[in-house]
């Protein structure tokens, strides 16, 4: 029987990584993006393209459409990242209404297996010292964040969905992101450019979980024939502090080595001061309210499931960053 994987958000940061992993084991492909994205330019020249958008249902059902006996295999990609702290419009009806509309498409249509890709930021955090893992039930009141919240609720919608209209979906929820291909620029690639060009004097005391793009989407793919109905796992890696992260890029470029550590209060005071200065050089910005938390919260959560069932694997942060700088240069951003 033919198969055939529906990947929405195919232009982002991980969708593209999923589309490049998808198409390099011979899978066919169609992938959703939104009309006029110049990132597509990017994306492997095998698969199909389908411009639409997930708040329009209109365009996906057209982006569903499959010849009769084709199993289809969805990848709900589609999202908006934020560290925002507040309450933001679009990464509201991005995450959970186009989610919502994803998930009715999926029932409507039959799909034979539906992966959401969610985020570590929808799991409960618990106090430091204890070890974080998968989660089935979901409370965005209990989150700290917005956008965390948002991917709550979308994984509360997409269990909800499981258990009421019996739809074969699992969930993922990747840690930090990093690596190359990230023709976005968020927030680590930022970081690394940054650091490359001498703009960072100084960095912040805290860390987090990052682990390599390329390792989140070939969990993803794994999962789409390996994932249990019902079930959630994260793919993540470990901790890595600001100063480890710092230093490696150091150790791959040559640039000069960022050694000074702000305590999290200096940062939170100087807010101001960095909000204004990405606005005045349009970059976005790396310390926000919520960021900074973020370096601080408990980041220890266990990929055990995920290596058990899916295979998971992870790449040493070495590896990572030099393939991201050496993106970066061929983009020529460093």
């Amino acid at each position: 029987m033919e198969r055939l994987y529906l990947l929405t958000g195919a232009a982002g940061y991980l969708g593209s990584n999923v589309a490049r992993e998808l198409v390099s084991c011979g899978a066919n492909v169609r992938g959703l993006v939104l009309p006029g994205d110049k990132a597509i330019k990017k994306l492997p020249e095998a698969m199909e393209l389908y411009e639409g958008d997930v708040l329009d249902r209109a365009s996906l059902r057209g982006f569903f459409e499959a010849p009769a006996g084709t199993e289809l295999y969805v990848i709900h990609c589609a999202g908006v990242v934020s560290i925002g702290w507040n309450y933001n419009k679009r990464v509201h009806a991005v995450n959970v209404e186009g989610t919502r509309n994803v998930v009715a498409q999926c029932v409507e249509s039959k799909v034979k297996k539906l992966v959401y890709v969610s985020s570590v930021h929808a799991l409960r955090e618990l106090p430091h010292g204890q070890t974080i893992t998968e989660e089935t039930e979901f409370d965005p009141a209990q989150i700290k964040g917005f956008y965390g919240k948002t991917k709550a609720e979308a994984s509360g919608i997409v269990m909800r969905a499981v258990r009421e209209e019996g739809l074969d979906a699992s969930i993922v929820f990747p840690g930090g992101l990093c690596g190359p291909n990230d023709l976005a620029g968020g927030s680590v690639t930022q970081l690394l450019i940054d650091a490359c060009r001498g703009r960072l004097p100084a960095g912040v005391d805290g860390g987090y979980d990052f682990v390599d793009v390329r390792d989140v989407a070939a969990g993803i793919v794994s999962c789409c024939t390996r994932g249990r109905k019902g079930e959630g796992y994260i793919l993540a890696n470990r901790y890595v502090s600001v100063r480890e992260l710092l230093h490696c890029i150091h150790e791959q470029s040559g640039t000069r080595e960022v050694r000074r550590m702000l305590p999290t209060w200096v940062a939170c005071m100087a807010l101001p001061f960095f909000s204004l200065s990405t606005a005045l050089t349009r970059r976005k910005p790396l310390f926000t309210r919520y960021s900074l938390y973020t370096l601080k919260s408990n980041s220890h959560f266990s990929h055990e499931k995920a290596a058990k069932e899916l295979g998971f694997k992870t790449r040493p942060l070495r590896e990572t960053i030099a393939d991201a700088l050496a993106w970066l240069r061929k983009e020529g951003k460093v």
